[in-house]
């Protein structure tokens, strides 16, 4: 259970948080379509190399593609490399959605994520949820590290989320499944809670 006193703002992480996630099954698909050296660029919480680039916003998605091509030194289409992201993806708890929306009554709800446009552009559709709503149905503002150009913990992406969002780090909860993220964080007075992505997040607001 978070403390919630003086809490107007809830500042959500995605993957680990919000989905559940699985580095092991995107290693294993990266493997599968011939990236032999996968590991060398995922990491747990933070990607290397070209993967980092694409996160950060300093390559597009068709560079990307084209230097991950070279890399593997093979011909592999866009869709086999997609679905090299997406198996990060494990699902989201149905009750997640629910809570989200209830969470909006009483808290401006927003989502700070380390991600590309690949993950971006599932999450923007239909297929995102069971209601057949795209992720911003869920958020009150978004803040993806493409779009941004700093992946967390660089401070630069609180920075643009508390002028963007104009909101007061202390008012707000920040929820993330990487310690080093809320050590950042705590540095401009948020208020944070480290989530284990098995937790069911209700818990967290009774």
């Amino acid at each position: 259970m978070a403390d919630l006193t003086g809490i107007k703002n809830l500042l959500f992480d995605f993957g680990g948080v919000i989905v559940s996630i699985n580095k092991d099954n995107a290693v294993k698909r990266f493997k599968e379509i011939g990236v032999d050296n996968i590991e060398d660029f995922l990491g747990e919480f933070r990607q290397e190399g070209i993967f980092l680039q694409l996160e950060e916003g300093t390559i597009s998605k068709e560079e990307f593609y084209d230097e991950l091509r070279k890399l593997a030194g093979k011909n592999i289409p866009d869709k086999d490399i997609d679905s090299g992201w997406l198996a990060f993806l494990t699902g989201i708890p149905e009750y997640k959605f629910d809570l989200l929306k209830e969470l909006r009554k009483k808290y401006n709800v927003y989502l700070l994520s380390n991600t590309n446009p690949v993950i971006m552009g599932w999450a923007d559709t239909k297929d995102f949820s069971p209601s057949g709503e795209p992720i911003s149905a869920f958020f009150d503002q978004m803040f993806w590290s493409f779009k941004m150009g700093h992946t967390k913990p660089a401070k630069e992406t609180f920075e643009i989320v508390i002028e963007e969002a104009k909101i007061n780090p202390e008012e707000t909860l920040f929820l993330d499944d990487g310690q080093s993220n809320l050590d950042a964080a705590e540095k401009f007075g948020f208020k944070t809670y480290l989530v284990d992505q098995e937790e069911d997040l209700r818990k967290v607001f009774e």
